[in-house]
């Protein structure tokens, strides 16, 4: 994996552009000073979230004694199911009962923005990839494009309405679903190497 490529999955899961009409509907009531602040506050939360499963996964894996097959397979189902849920919202998604006043941890930084499918990938990309400090600066750079995203939501709404925003959001999902097919892929084609190479 490069920089490029694990930063662009981990930002298409943050979903930034997705999240702007959650974040502005609850900060609506808010004055531009006091948003400012609850962007800062909330994303630093789901950074730290983000790091801790950054380094918690590791040591599951290797508590399991999963196998590298396993971890390729498995991300390329979370990315497709994550795909799947971007193109085709359900009605029981956190964007869908969204609480009244200021958030506070919930839902924005935690399950908006750093929520299962995110700290999943985090999980099994931090197993795939030896270079620690690559993971860190992927899950440090799609965090910074994720806050000057929210930073300039009002304007970036007024320009794109809601149907440019659906639209991007749906770009996403497809995105995620063709890296999802060549994870699922590379770990198929791992396993029969590692299956012929038994064999032989």
């Amino acid at each position: 994996m490069t920089l490029f490529s694990t930063t662009l999955v981990l930002l298409f899961i943050m979903d930034p552009i997705g999240n702007i009409s959650s974040y502005l509907s609850m900060v609506k009531e808010l004055p531009p000073k006091r948003q400012r602040w609850i962007i800062m506050r909330e994303m630093l939360i789901a950074l730290l979230v983000m790091i801790l499963f950054n380094y918690l996964g590791e040591y599951i894996f290797e508590f399991l004694d999963l196998s590298e097959t396993t971890v390729r397979i498995s991300s390329g189902l979370i990315l497709f199911l994550i795909a799947i849920k971007i193109l085709f919202p359900c009605e029981d998604s956190p964007r869908a009962h969204l609480p009244q006043g200021e958030p506070f941890i919930f839902p924005l930084a935690v399950p908006l923005f750093a929520g299962p499918a995110l700290l999943a990938t985090i999980m099994l990309y931090a197993r795939l990839e030896d270079s620690e400090s690559l993971m860190l600066e992927a899950i440090g750079i799609a965090w910074l494009i994720s806050i000057c995203i929210l930073y300039f939501a009002n304007p970036i709404q007024k320009v794109l309405r809601n149907s440019g925003l659906t639209a991007c959001e749906r770009l996403t999902g497809m995105v995620l679903v063709l890296i999802a097919v060549q994870r699922f892929l590379e770990g198929i084609l791992h396993f029969w190497s590692s299956y012929s190479h038994n064999v032989s």
